[in-house]
């Protein structure tokens, strides 16, 4: 999902890889860590949270440089907050 949000699914430079894979680290620990609240999906208030989390991620020093990331901001927590709410399971139960 970040490489086609970010990089319209161009080829990635090595560095370009590195970062994404950082990103989705982070992002996937953060959405982890709020999952684990009893009834998130049932909580607007932690799931606001989440998302102002997940955009200080994005806008961070250390992602915001990604090309597309600034404009596409709310897309791509939108996305990620749709994946976390379909795959809840899979996230807190699988190893």
């Amino acid at each position: 999902m970040f490489k086609r949000e970010l990089f319209d699914n161009r080829d990635l430079s090595e560095d370009d890889i590195s970062k994404i894979v950082n990103l989705t680290q982070t992002t996937f620990l953060t959405i982890e860590r709020e999952l684990h609240l009893t009834d998130f999906w049932d909580n607007i208030p932690a799931q606001s949270r989440l998302k102002g989390d997940l955009i200080k991620i994005l806008l961070s020093r250390e992602f915001k440089d990604l090309p597309n990331i600034i404009t596409n901001r709310n897309a791509i927590v939108s996305r990620m907050v749709e994946i976390a709410k379909n795959n809840t399971d899979i996230i807190l139960y699988s190893e």
